[in-house]
Parts: structure tokens; C-alpha cells; sequence
């Protein structure tokens, strides 16, 4: 019988994932008393702390120190840091309230829906398309809050659209996965 043994960093993945959530509060009132349209020095903790979701992600991998907590931390740290850079360039009158107010209304109504469908069995993991609109979001709003630039400008609509575009697959297939098991169930 061969016995497992943990990598002896394993829990590094869900601390960076603390971290994360612990930065939270710093980049919320740097926001706050930035002066904007930008503020440099926000963006630079924005960046640093979005690039710990690459890190935890490719150590808990790459360790085999995937946990539960990490599988729901993870995501709701993503999801409060992009709320938080995103009521920040609302704040700094960066874009009309309107863009950041959709990608807030669909993680919200994102996460909402997960936890509702993992209440009732079903488990609806991040996909590729998933992932690729979030780390838009996070890059678009990581540049919008350093510069004015109008392709950033342009980045950050296409941001916008793509997160529709993903949310419009996640409702099809949590439809489906539903649809599905209340079929097997009933």
C-alpha cells in the first residue's frame, strides 16, 4: 500500500488566497482617496494581488493541494478583488457606472446561483471561457486604473461583452445540469 504524502508547502495556496482577501480593505481605501481618473499606485496592488490567483491556482495544482476551501475562497476572493477595483474606477468617474454595474450584477448573480446549485447537488466548475473573461476583466481594470488610453478603453467594453457572453453559457449549462438532474431525480 502506497501511502500519499503532502507537499510540505500545501497550505501556501489557500494563505496567498487569505492574502488576497487581506489586501482587500488596503486597495479599498487607497481607491477611496485616489483622486482619479487613475491612480498609479492602486493599480500596482491590483496587479499584485490579482497575479496571487495565478500563483495559488498553479501551486494548489501543481502541490495536488487542492482543498475545499480553497475551491470557494478562491473564486470569492477573485470575484471581491474585481468588485473592488471595479467600484474604485466607478469612484474615480474612470467609465460610466454602467459597465463595471454589469460585471458586478453578473458575479453577483453568478455566485449566487453556484451556491444555489451546489445546495442542491449540482456543482458548476469555472470553464475555460469563464476563466478567460475574468482574467480580461482583471487586466482591463488593472490598466483602467493606470491610464486613460483608448485602447484600455476599448479592452475594458470588450471585457464587458465577453462577461455576458460567459454568463449567458453558464445560465445554458446550469439549465441544463438542472433540467438534467431533476430528471434523474424525478
Amino acid at each position: 500500500m502506497t501511502q500519499t504524502r503532502s507537499h510540505p508547502l500545501a497550505w501556501v495556496p489557500n494563505a496567498l488566497t487569505v492574502g488576497r482577501l487581506a489586501a482587500l480593505p488596503l486597495l479599498a481605501l487607497m481607491l477611496w482617496r485616489a483622486d482619479g481618473p487613475t491612480d498609479p499606485a492602486s493599480a500596482w496592488l491590483f496587479a499584485a494581488v490579482g497575479l496571487t490567483d495565478l500563483l495559488d491556482g498553479y501551486l494548489a495544482r501543481r502541490w495536488h493541494a487542492e482543498t475545499a476551501f480553497g475551491r470557494v475562497a478562491d473564486p470569492f476572493a477573485d470575484r471581491m478583488l474585481v468588485a473592488v477595483g471595479l467600484i474604485g474606477l466607478i469612484l474615480l468617474d474612470r467609465f460610466p457606472a454602467a459597465g463595471p454595474l454589469v460585471i458586478l450584477g453578473r458575479d453577483a448573480i453568478t455566485m449566487l446561483a453556484v451556491v444555489a446549485l451546489a445546495r442542491s447537488g449540482l456543482d458548476l466548475r469555472v470553464d475555460f471561457l469563464g476563466k478567460s473573461s475574468s482574467a480580461l476583466v482583471m487586466a482591463a481594470t488593472a490598466l483602467a486604473l493606470v491610464s486613460t488610453a483608448d485602447w484600455i478603453d476599448g479592452l475594458f467594453w470588450v471585457a464587458v461583452g465577453l462577461s455576458l457572453v460567459a454568463f449567458g453559457h453558464y445560465a445554458v449549462t446550469a439549465s441544463r445540469a438542472w433540467r438534467s438532474s431533476r430528471r434523474r431525480a424525478g
